[in-house]
């Protein structure tokens, strides 16, 4: 949970410091690097199954889970945004840096352990 705590904050970082350059507003910057990490984190995790998976069956099978299990929680994310800012009337961006942040308070069973 603190490594989420810490990717999020340093995302939030990097948010401002694009927004300073003028590349883009604040919250266009945070959706974009936040997309951007996750989907580094998608990449490593299917290069690691697939070296991991070398020999066996399920060689293209897993990384494919992952890429989708990875589309349909962005999805998720963007809906669920999207309907916090038709019912509280609030920018979408700051919606979605809101949503991002409360993902850091849940936990793994895994991480329990």
């Amino acid at each position: 949970m603190i490594a989420k705590f810490f990717v999020w904050f340093v995302v939030f970082g990097l948010s401002f410091l694009v927004e300073e350059l003028g590349f883009a507003e604040q919250g266009m910057a945070f959706i974009c690097i936040h997309i951007l990490a996750s989907c580094l984190l998608v990449i490593v995790s299917v290069f690691i199954s697939i070296y991991a998976g070398k020999g066996t069956g399920k060689r293209i099978v897993f990384p494919l889970l992952i890429v989708g299990m990875y589309i349909l929680i962005i999805a998720i994310i963007m809906f669920a945004t999207w309907g916090a800012t038709k019912l509280f009337g609030v920018d979408f961006f700051v919606a979605y840096q809101i949503m991002t942040f409360g993902q850091c308070l849940c936990s793994n069973s895994k991480d329990n352990n």
